[in-house]
């Protein structure tokens, strides 16, 4: 706050209640001997109570009729005009209360005011992958969002990003999908950086989230790892982004609002001038569609060597591994090696083929992976017999991985993740754990690749480079992907090693589909129906299309689909406010990754 011009004397403040009917505030005299800014953390009465509240605006005016703000909670403010810009506009997009938003910012508890801590020097030992980005931002200047595809270990890349930031006196922030991924980058950057690294994630204690938190917002030249929520935190002198597997579900909240990290940190860096680099095996289609430039890190395949295994080679029945991929286990387990065995995961349903013509099973209509039930688990269209030749008996290609352990335990010695046994059988959630094994064998990918969702393609390959990613370098290391559809685009990626073409085409399908990024998506899920319906239709017109309500364990779900679903979130909100005001469990998935 100014000291040359006219005190404010009137401060717009939103109380910390979850609901839309307090979003534009209430209007609060300063007393003469208080100071407070946008975003100071408040104290407020409203209807007869004392709760928090945050300043999101100062004014000079008559302020005599209006109550005092009772006290300032912290001298430091949780975030500034900037980022409340965008606080705002992530609140519209994803139908979300303001001071739901707003609370994302602060730590659990209240800031403090830690003094600064002398920083060791910092070494410039390798280049920047891209050196010109880097430079600029460590002048202090503007930069291009870039894509670094490439595979993990993460650290080198990380810390030649943000080496010349540091060394500037400015901060670093790097956002990870998972705890076990975030305290792993954090301990290796440890060693280098030693007390500019903070690590936080909401699976730490509170206090220890609230010291990282005010280290960070007040001190700048600091190196902070953490998982999705510190995507929000307003950290000092913020020159530089980084966001390691963007197109991951570890990125976006579950429950409403769902929030994307990568959302956030694109919107914040638009506006605030920071730097952005996304970083992974596979972009996602938002990334491509936004012409994010891609920068490769290796030299030839983004992801190491895949040998394919046609299991139309196999006769059918019997068991989950075609021959050649049970010798390759065998061989590697009597030289002493490990092997890691990657199902989907546990109690996931499989892909079948049938068993005359071994033509993998999937819906006539929309091609999504389809079980023995007869009809399509996406769209409802009736299955019937084999769409080759009219059979109709069906093997399974894969299964959960209690199963696939008890078979395995037959030829050779096999258990979970982290056992003594040399064969490993995991699925998405093990893949942290795991590196450097000398065999990985995904038992079932079309079960992956024809899910019944519409980003199941790039979806699959993504995770499918992640379980390739687990192959250490070396002769004779590889991963053998087993499956009936040996010819599908995303086989072909995986076999190439690049994921761009396959990106770039399913792009195109988009376009006609209009979904996502093409398009825009949102799901309501009520746990009521009467009346709703016509409350969505009436509100989308023909701006939108609306489908649903289809029954999912007993909650009611519409999906809306436009080109551009603004207006229609505007409006939802007033909806959204009475249902809950009725006692209505709501929830709004805007952008979802599955449908």
């Amino acid at each position: 706050m100014s000291n040359t011009g006219p005190q404010p004397t009137i401060a717009q403040v939103v109380p910390a209640v979850p609901t839309f009917a307090v979003d534009d505030g209430f209007s609060y005299s300063v007393p003469p001997d208080m100071t407070v800014t946008v975003g100071s953390i408040v104290r407020v009465p409203l209807g007869g109570r004392r709760v928090r509240g945050y300043v999101v605006g100062l004014r000079s005016g008559d302020a005599d009729k209006l109550k005092p703000i009772l006290r300032v909670s912290s001298q430091t403010p949780v975030f500034d005009g900037r980022l409340l810009e965008t606080l705002r506009s992530i609140a519209i997009h994803y139908v979300a209360p303001l001071p739901v938003v707003l609370a994302k910012t602060a730590p659990p508890n209240l800031p403090g005011r830690p003094r600064p801590k002398r920083l060791p020097d910092v070494e410039i030992d390798h280049p920047s992958p891209v050196p010109a980005l880097t430079d600029q931002l460590a002048a202090g200047r503007h930069g291009r969002a870039h894509y670094l595809l490439g595979r993990k270990p993460w650290d080198g890349a990380v810390a030649a990003l943000a080496a010349p930031l540091l060394a500037a006196g400015r901060s670093v922030l790097v956002v990870m999908p998972s705890l076990l991924e975030m305290e792993a980058l954090a301990d290796r950057l440890d060693g280098m950086f030693g007390e500019r690294v903070v690590r936080a994630a909401s699976a730490h204690e509170a206090k220890s989230v609230t010291a990282a938190w005010s280290r960070a917002a007040r001190h700048p030249g600091h190196l902070v790892v953490g998982t999705r929520e510190v995507a929000f935190w307003p950290v000092a002198d913020l020159g530089l982004a980084v966001v390691i597997g963007e197109g991951r579900k570890g990125m976006k909240e579950k429950s409403s609002p769902t929030i994307h990290a990568r959302e956030v940190l694109r919107r914040r860096a638009a506006v605030e001038r920071f730097g952005l680099v996304l970083v992974g095996p596979v972009p996602t289609t938002e990334v491509v569609a936004a012409g994010i430039p891609v920068v490769k890190t290796q030299k030839t395949r983004a992801w190491p060597l895949v040998e394919i295994v046609d299991r139309n080679e196999e006769p059918p029945g019997g068991s989950f591994f075609a021959s050649r991929s049970m010798a390759a286990i065998r061989a590697v387990v009597e030289r002493g090696g490990r092997v890691l065995v990657f199902t989907h995961r546990r109690g996931y349903a499989p892909a079948f083929r049938c068993t005359r013509c071994r033509l993998v099973r999937t819906c006539p209509r929309c091609e999504a992976r389809a079980d023995r039930s007869p009809t399509c688990g996406r769209c409802g269209t009736g299955l019937g017999a084999c769409t080759g030749c009219g059979g109709e008996a069906f093997d399974p290609l894969g299964a959960g991985a209690e199963r696939i352990a008890e078979q395995l335990n037959r030829s050779v010695p096999a258990g979970s993740v982290g056992s003594e046994s040399p064969v490993w059988v995991g699925t998405e959630r093990d893949l942290p754990s795991v590196a450097d094994v000398d065999l990985a064998v995904v038992v079932d990918a079309d079960g992956l690749i024809h899910a019944p969702n519409y980003r199941a393609g790039e979806d699959a390959l993504r995770l499918l480079a992640r379980v390739a990613g687990t192959v250490g370098s070396g002769a004779g290391r590889r991963c053998m992907i087993q499956t009936g559809r040996p010819d599908d685009p995303v086989i072909g990626a995986l076999r190439h090693g690049d994921p761009m073409e396959l990106l770039n085409a399913t792009l195109a399908e988009r376009a006609t589909t209009r979904l996502p990024p093409a398009g825009e998506v949102l799901v309501i899920e009520l746990d009521v129906a009467g009346g709703v319906d016509a409350e969505i239709r009436e509100l989308a017109g023909s701006r939108a299309e609306v489908f649903g309500p289809a029954d999912r364990a007993g909650r009611h779900r519409w999906m809306v689909q436009g080109s551009d679903l603004r207006p229609f979130r505007i409006g939802l909100r007033r909806l959204v406010h009475r249902w809950r005001d009725a006692g209505v469990r709501v929830r709004i998935d805007v952008d979802p990754l599955e449908l």
